[in-house]
């Protein structure tokens, strides 16, 4: 296996955590970051999409409110 393909596997790989489990990718980040174990624009983008994710799941759940209380 190629470092590029492991690197893409990689990538996949947190992309799909972080729909599954948003906070928990942040929580894992942010102990990333703070045990300067990585370098801080490593996890940038997989941070980024766990935001996203978080907004969806918020957002579904102000909508699934207003169904319910409607």
């Amino acid at each position: 296996m190629t470092v590029d393909t492991y690197r893409r596997r990689i990538a996949s790989t947190a992309i799909v955590l972080a729909r599954e489990d948003p906070l928990l990718v942040k929580e894992v980040i942010a102990r990333l970051r703070a045990s300067v174990e990585v370098a801080a624009a490593t996890v940038i983008y997989p941070g980024l999409i766990a935001d996203r994710w978080i907004g969806i799941a918020e957002g579904l759940r102000r909508g699934a409110a207003r169904v319910l209380t409607t």
